[in-house]
């Protein structure tokens, strides 16, 4: 199935990795071995969230966002709280913050991602 994925730069910053990609909530998840690593929104619905949320372990949420990108805004996604980092795509340095968050998956940072 194809889907238009949003912010598909990605992709190449990713690769060699080759996310599954699923439709969820309104967005696309991009997955690698059954572990979400982000989820991408870009809707003309509330505009304002729209972006990557990078999905993390918890106890690594402020160290992550010390690295990847400080947000103001906290995102309770799935039930947990201190998951998800957001990185909107209003920001000028939206793709460089995006690929902090990609190098990390791709150095199989442990950090990283969601089950």
């Amino acid at each position: 199935m194809k889907y238009h994925v949003p912010y598909n730069f990605i992709l190449n910053y990713l690769y060699p990795l080759r996310p599954t990609i699923k439709k969820m909530l309104g967005g696309y998840t991009l997955q690698l071995n059954k572990k979400i690593f982000f989820f991408l929104r870009e809707s003309d619905t509330n505009p304002e969230f729209n972006g990557v949320f990078v999905a993390c372990i918890a106890e690594f949420f402020e160290e992550l966002q010390a690295e990847i990108h400080t947000s103001k805004m906290e995102f309770d996604l799935d039930g947990s709280i201190n998951s998800w980092i957001f990185i909107s795509e209003d920001l000028p340095d939206f793709e460089q913050k995006v690929l902090i968050a990609c190098n990390l998956i791709k150095d199989g940072d442990v950090r990283m991602g969601k089950i």
